[in-house]
């Protein structure tokens, strides 16, 4: 069964090789809820000892589906006839290294030069490095896409090219093709083609009609905001602190989501994908509270108009409820010497 039709319920297990604090491969639980849009499941686990009590977000990359109770078992190596080792080993063979040659963890890469039949069909896509084994000399890959860790040699490794957009498409077409790069998680070209879209209404002066509406831009900055956190949370994936890299889109999908907010004040998606940003920077109380302001007004608003006007689609509801849960309990573990008042710093804010 895909990861993605699997309901509460189902029994799911961690694939072999994917080790964190608080699981491992061969872990197996239950679905709690499953997360198709975030390509992810909330997994209550067996095994409370590693796992602890509380239900933990797993990305689909790293599951299996488990129908049956104990069918993983650490260390088997199933028999295969013999033949030539022309396939990367299935677990890593010797010290995993952050840093090898040209390359560094969480760099942005684009296979080429794949040659065998079931490999092909990775040529061009696009993925993230994990870490280096320097025993058998290749790259843990996370492919986009959902096609999972790949283990390639850097010869079939090449640095993505910016993404070209094309002069003259109007704004319209510009923000359509950034939605279809994105549904395909081609992310950079989706920035590229909604900043292109952003850039021709902000010129001073245009008269275009989709420029005379504010709301339009607004969904533009969402719509990039969105991108930004879908590569925060790809570049963070399951480390416990979050970096550099990912605290800057953060911080960028932040910005577009406040200017989304100014440009339309009831835009309910752009008040939660700023909650999202403020979440996604490093953890302190003052980002939690803003969090849980821009998330309470998100949840406020109804399909059609809260009591403020406040527009945020059905769908969303359980969305937003649980990452406001989340934002609470990033509060109550937050310890600041001092913590500052959320509304007096927006006051402060306002005054400079």
């Amino acid at each position: 069964t895909p990861l993605e039709e699997m309901g509460t319920g189902d029994r799911v297990r961690v694939q072999g090789g994917r080790n964190f604090e608080k699981f491992h491969g061969g872990m197996e639980g239950t679905i709690v809820e499953n997360n198709p849009g975030n390509k992810n499941a909330l997994v209550q686990f067996d095994d409370a000892g590693t796992a602890g009590p509380d239900p933990i977000a797993v990305a689909y990359r790293h599951l299996e589906c488990a129908p049956e109770r104990g069918g993983y078992r650490a260390g088997h190596v199933p028999t295969a006839p013999s033949q030539p080792a022309a396939k990367a080993p299935a677990e890593p063979q010797g010290p995993l290294l952050d840093e090898h040659g040209e390359w560094k963890m969480r760099d942005l890469v684009q296979l080429h030069g794949l040659q065998s039949a079931t490999a092909q069909e990775l040529n061009g896509k696009l993925g993230r490095l994990r870490r280096f084994d320097s025993v058998a000399e290749r790259w843990e890959v996370d492919v986009r896409n959902g096609l999972g860790i790949k283990r390639l040699k850097e010869d079939n490794l090449a640095r993505p090219q910016k993404p070209q957009v094309d002069p003259g498409l109007a704004v319209a077409d510009l923000k359509e093709r950034g939605n279809k790069a994105f549904q395909e998680q081609a992310y950079e070209e989706a920035i590229a083609y909604y900043s292109a879209a952003i850039d021709v209404l902000e010129e001073e002066g245009c008269q275009l009609p989709e420029a005379q509406d504010p709301k339009y831009t607004a969904v533009l900055c969402s719509n990039r905001a969105q991108v930004y956190i879908t590569l925060c949370r790809e570049v963070h994936g399951e480390e416990k602190i979050i970096g550099r890299e990912a605290r800057s889109y953060a911080m960028k999908a932040n910005m577009d989501s406040a200017r989304a907010i100014e440009l339309d004040p009831t835009f309910g998606k752009a008040y939660y994908r700023r909650g999202c940003a403020v979440l996604g920077m490093a953890p302190s109380a003052s980002r939690a509270k803003e969090a849980i302001y821009c998330l309470e007004i998100a949840l406020s608003g109804r399909a059609s108009g809260g009591a403020d006007g406040v527009i945020l689609p059905n769908a969303m509801r359980h969305e937003v409820s649980g990452l406001l849960d989340y934002a609470k309990r990033r509060l109550d573990a937050c310890v600041e010497a001092a913590v500052p008042d959320v509304e007096q710093c927006r006051e402060n804010c306002r005054q400079q």
